[in-house]
């Protein structure tokens, strides 16, 4: 067994963004299970050694699955499909209840053994691996054919795998959702290479969620706070689990790894703290990789709020919609901002106020998932203020952006 290293996962923020008045689909659609829990599917794994050709070297991998027995439950396929990356010197035993519990909920799992703790050789292992399931899905050989979601993937990490996540999500577009486990940017004396964070995280697309642990040694004192500022991911989030511990996101019921993590990261194992890290790593997939927008309550809802309020978490949350202008036009006031092209947002709601007036609980104008609107009703010599949420398809809206103003005539 490999020795456990001083970095591991994760690090993470979650929020939650306000609503508007009018109706939600959420509102009359049953809340699904605590996905601190098991999901609706049983568990089973293989193991495969492939060699990514880019380095010729060996990578012994576990792919969890959602099984029928020892087979792939085919009832609910093609399923989603996710890259787990290990901590440092970390390999997949160390991480059983992680695979385990994400292949319960429905998604396809690939843990690498890394044979090289360089992050160049981990992203191009992880690369290679996204790869290899898109070639396994379609071999008829293979105990994954036609069982995979390729539109459909993800990369989860913890400690310098959470950070190899991140670093994969900024060079390759496939991946669609991003979690990052107490991410650990690790100093230079490591010899495992410095990340440009500067260069490369403003380039991530993907929905991005970082949860993490209070600063501390082994977390290389919260270094995620110094990722987290400068990810480009139009929807991203921060969840700092309070109390917590970095080998709270290490999810194994062997008492020896699990042991030996926290004596070296001086903290103690507590059941709660590690759901809490199960709970949003699924939940954020389930939303963003799956589309099921009934766990928007236990990322922005009342679910979240909960957590909140009983102290278990902090949290920073971006959704605003960027780059929003408004100018006048011989038509009216133009509005424009950066459309975030992901399937989760299904549109934009506008509200507009008058100098001196409110801004109204219903929003003024919805529009599908454009980049501008004109607004046509608009009278001389006044001045109008707009705001603009996205929404996903359920209705269920995402944090205000900045407010603009302009005035027909000027």
């Amino acid at each position: 067994m490999r020795r456990i290293g001083l970095i591991v996962v994760c690090v993470s923020v979650l929020v939650v963004a306000s609503c508007g008045g009018w109706p939600r689909w959420r509102d009359w659609q049953p809340v699904p299970s605590d996905p601190a829990d098991a999901g609706p599917h049983e568990a089973h794994y293989i193991q495969v050694t492939l060699t990514n050709p880019e380095t010729g070297r060996d990578l012994p991998t576990v792919i969890w699955f959602p099984a029928d027995g020892s087979e792939v439950d085919a009832s609910g396929a093609p399923y989603a499909a996710l890259v787990f990356a290990p901590g440092f010197f970390a390999s997949p035993l160390m991480y059983p209840g992680n695979g385990q519990q994400l292949a319960t909920w429905g998604y396809v799992v690939a843990m690498p053994d890394f044979p090289d703790e360089r992050i160049g050789g981990r992203v191009s292992d992880a690369r290679y691996l996204l790869s290899y399931l898109g070639k396994t899905n379609v071999d008829p050989g293979s105990t994954l054919y036609g069982m995979i979601d390729t539109g459909r993937l993800g990369m989860v990490g913890h400690s310098l795998g959470g950070l190899t996540a991140l670093v994969a999500a900024a060079r390759d577009e496939r991946i669609k959702a991003v979690v990052a486990l107490d991410p650990v940017n690790p100093p230079g004396f490591l010899g495992v290479d410095l990340w440009d964070m500067e260069g490369e995280a403003p380039g991530i697309n993907a929905p991005t969620l970082v949860i993490g642990a209070p600063s501390q040694t082994c977390n290389y004192y919260a270094s995620y706070e110094e990722i987290y500022p400068v990810l480009g991911a139009p929807h991203k989030a921060k969840l700092v689990v309070s109390e917590g511990n970095h080998c709270d996101f290490m999810v194994t019921d062997n008492p020896y790894p699990r042991d030996a993590c926290y004596q070296l990261c001086r903290g103690r194992y507590a059941e709660d703290r590690v759901a809490l890290g199960g709970r949003y790593t699924v939940a954020w997939l389930n939303y963003y990789l799956r589309g099921d927008v009934r766990f928007y309550a236990y990322l922005y809802g009342n679910i979240a709020q909960d957590d909140l309020e009983a102290g278990l978490l902090t949290r920073d949350v971006q959704t605003a919609p960027k780059d929003v202008t408004g100018t006048w036009e011989a038509s009216g006031v133009h509005i424009s901002w950066a459309r975030y092209d992901h399937p989760v947002v299904a549109g934009y709601n506008i509200y507009r106020r008058e100098e001196g007036g409110a801004y109204g609980s219903q929003p003024y104008a919805r529009v599908g998932p454009v980049s501008s609107y004109v607004d046509t009703d608009v009278g001389p010599k006044r001045l109008y203020f707009y705001i603009l949420r996205s929404r996903d398809s359920a209705g269920n809206e995402h944090q205000p952006s900045a407010e603009v103003s302009a005035a027909p005539g000027g």
